[in-house]
């Protein structure tokens, strides 16, 4: 899917003028991530057996819905928007606004992911493979550190989203629709 997707965008024969909704690739290539590699290795029966439940299928959780769902939307809004207010893309200013916050978002996406991940991996470690397992509670201090990391890339996240929500108000030149 991811690679088709790619090949689409590769063979258009004209060019769109709408650039922050062309950014949909991303969404094949998250939720390919996400679901996919995340969520094939950590199903996987030997490898369910002790990850299930732990950050492990969280980390799986945030990438997939983000890719599969939350890019989905945001492209359809990206796309939609300025159609629904009489042009064929916002403005050059405004596009560059919502390239900005895909990239900060699907960044901070990545790093939540990877930050639940090996919270997930000592999580296991810690509580269902070591000769001593500890406690719930006693593993979730020990992955703290992973969790204030996740919470600066989750700011950076919000920091995306707010900068999504200014490019829609952004004023400057745009195209009318050919409608």
């Amino acid at each position: 899917m991811t690679v088709f997707a790619f090949n689409m965008v590769n063979r258009r024969r004209r060019e769109h003028p709408n650039k922050a909704a062309v950014l949909a690739l991303g969404t094949g290539v998250m939720a390919f991530l996400g679901a996919g590699v995340w969520g094939f290795l950590h199903t996987l029966a030997p490898v369910n057996y002790y990850t299930h439940g732990s950050q492990i299928t969280a980390a799986h959780g945030h990438m997939a819905f983000y890719g599969a769902y939350v890019m989905v939307v945001l492209t359809i809004i990206s796309y939609a928007m300025p159609i629904l207010r009489g042009r064929a893309a916002n403005s050059n200013k405004s596009q560059v606004l919502e390239m900005w916050s895909f990239w900060l978002m699907t960044i901070a996406m990545v790093f939540i992911t990877l930050f639940l991940t090996a919270a997930g991996i000592l999580q296991v470690w810690l509580q269902r493979v070591s000769d001593t397992p500890m406690s719930f509670m006693m593993a979730q201090d020990q992955v703290s550190l992973f969790y204030w990391m996740r919470e600066w890339a989750g700011v950076m996240f919000f920091v995306g989203l707010l900068v999504y929500v200014i490019s829609f108000f952004v004023k400057g030149e745009t195209q009318p629709s050919k409608a």
